[in-house]
C-alpha cells in the first residue's frame, strides 16, 4: 500500500494535458484557455456617454453663457458635426461623444428652456460621465491569460471585444464500467439477493457537476470475457476508464486480472485510506484507468479525491486538487493509526461536524455532506475545538 499523498502525487504526475481545440464562444463555458488572448480593439472603441444627458464644452459652464441645444447623439447614430462654444447635444447612454464636447451632464441635473440648456449641477467636472476610448482595455493588451477558466463573465468580456472563437484544452471523454452480477436497475422490482445499481448514477451526476458531458456507461457481468471486451471497447472511445467493483481479490473480482492481461501499467494498487483502500490506478497508451471499489461511499470518496484531480489536470487546471481549508472541529474524532480517514462532514466554512454513518456502504450521510474531514494516518485523536483540514466537495 502507498500513502494518500503518494497516490495523489502519482495521479497528478501521470496525467498529461489534453489536446487543444477551437470552440465557439457560446460553447466554451467551463473550459480552460490554452493560449493568451489579446484584445483586437480598443474597448470602448470610442468615447461614449455613461448616461442619458447632454454633451457640452466644460468651458461654457465655467464661463456661463447661453448654451443652445443643436441636435442629439444616440447609440448607433452619432451626431456628425463638431459642437462649438455655446452649443450642446442631447445624448443617450452609449452614444458617441460629439467632437468638441468634453463633458456630459445627467438629464436630472438640467432643465431646458427655449432650446437652451440650463445646468443645475454644481459638482460637475470636466470629463464627467464619459467612458473614454480604451478605458476598459487597449488594443493588443492582454485580455485573458492562458489557463483561465472560462465563465459567463469572461465569455461576455471576450464577446464585447469581438472574439467569437477561443482555443481551449479539450475535456476528457469518460467511460464508466460497472461490474456485479447482483446489480439491478433502479425502478424495477428488487429480486432476492440483488441490490440496486447506484454507482453509475452517482458517478454520472458527479461528472456532470464538474462539466464532463461525454460519458459512456457499461454494465457488465462478473466474468473476464465480458470485462475484457467492454474494456477494449471503452478504450477506443474514451480517455478515462472508471471501473466500479471487481477490483478486490475475491473469486469474482476480475478487473485486476484483466488489467494485468491487457498490459495496463499499474501506477498503484491499494492506498492507506478509509474508505476506498482497494483503489487501482494505471495507464495504457494515452488512457487513464481507475479501478474504484464497489461500495458506493468508497466509490464517491475515491472519485472526489483522485478522479476529479486527474480530470482537471487533463483539462489544464493549474490547481486540480479539491479546495482545502482549515476549520474548527465540533466533535472529537477517535480512530486507529495506519490509514488516512476521509470522513463525510458538513461545514459552514468556520467549523466542521462529522456525520453519523461513515461506513463504506452508507450513502445517506453522503447526501448530507459538503466536505471531507481529513484525518491523517498517524493521528489517533482530534479533539473538539482543534483545527482540522477539510476538502470541499464540488
Amino acid at each position: 500500500m502507498i500513502t494518500v499523498v503518494e497516490a495523489r502525487n502519482a495521479v497528478i504526475n501521470s496525467v498529461k494535458q489534453g489536446k487543444k481545440e477551437f470552440l465557439s464562444l457560446q460553447k466554451s463555458s467551463g473550459y480552460i484557455l490554452s493560449d493568451d488572448i489579446t484584445s483586437p480593439i480598443d474597448s470602448p472603441p470610442f468615447d461614449n456617454s455613461a448616461m442619458d444627458g447632454f454633451a457640452f464644452r466644460y468651458d461654457d459652464f465655467l464661463n456661463p453663457c447661453d448654451i443652445k441645444i443643436i441636435g442629439e447623439s444616440a447609440a448607433g447614430k452619432s451626431f456628425s458635426k463638431k459642437i462649438k462654444d455655446g452649443e450642446a447635444v442631447r445624448i443617450f447612454t452609449g452614444a458617441e461623444i460629439p467632437a468638441g464636447a468634453d463633458t456630459v451632464v445627467m438629464q436630472e441635473k438640467t432643465s431646458v428652456s427655449n432650446d437652451k440648456l440650463i445646468i443645475q449641477d454644481d459638482k460637475i467636472f470636466q470629463g464627467a460621465n464619459i467612458r473614454y476610448k480604451g478605458s476598459q482595455i487597449k488594443k493588443k493588451a492582454l485580455a485573458l491569460k492562458k489557463n483561465s477558466r472560462l465563465n459567463p463573465g469572461s465569455i461576455g468580456f471576450l464577446a464585447s471585444i469581438g472574439i467569437s472563437k477561443v482555443k481551449v484544452i479539450s475535456k476528457p471523454k469518460v467511460a464508466i464500467i460497472v461490474t456485479g452480477n447482483e446489480l439491478q436497475k433502479p425502478g424495477t422490482k428488487l429480486k432476492t439477493g440483488n441490490i440496486y445499481e447506484s454507482n453509475s448514477v452517482a458517478l454520472q451526476t458527479a461528472l456532470h457537476s464538474v462539466g464532463i458531458n461525454f460519458i459512456k456507461k457499461f454494465i457488465v457481468e462478473d466474468n473476464k470475457k465480458s470485462i475484457r471486451a467492454t474494456f477494449k471497447n471503452a478504450m477506443k472511445q474514451c480517455d478515462f476508464i472508471l471501473f466500479t467493483g471487481g477490483i478486490s481479490v475475491g473469486d469474482y473480482d476480475f478487473v485486476g486480472k484483466v488489467m494485468e492481461e491487457e498490459k495496463v501499467k499499474t501506477i498503484f494498487y491499494t492506498v492507506k485510506q478509509k474508505p476506498g483502500k482497494p483503489l487501482f490506478f494505471g495507464t495504457k497508451n494515452k488512457n487513464y484507468i481507475f479501478g474504484l471499489p464497489g461500495n458506493p461511499a468508497s466509490v464517491l470518496t475515491c472519485f472526489y479525491e483522485y478522479v476529479i484531480p486527474a480530470i482537471q489536470k487533463f483539462q489544464g487546471y493549474e490547481n486540480p486538487l479539491l479546495k482545502s481549508i482549515s476549520v474548527s472541529l465540533t466533535k472529537t474524532i477517535n480512530k486507529k493509526t495506519g490509514l488516512t480517514h476521509f470522513m463525510k462532514a458538513v461545514t459552514d466554512y468556520k467549523t466542521a461536524t462529522p456525520l453519523e454513518g461513515q461506513e463504506s456502504f452508507i450513502m445517506k450521510s453522503f447526501s448530507e455532506s459538503n466536505c471531507f474531514i481529513v484525518v491523517p494516518e498517524e493521528v489517533e485523536r482530534i479533539n473538539e475545538g482543534d483545527s482540522v483540514e477539510i476538502h470541499l466537495l464540488p
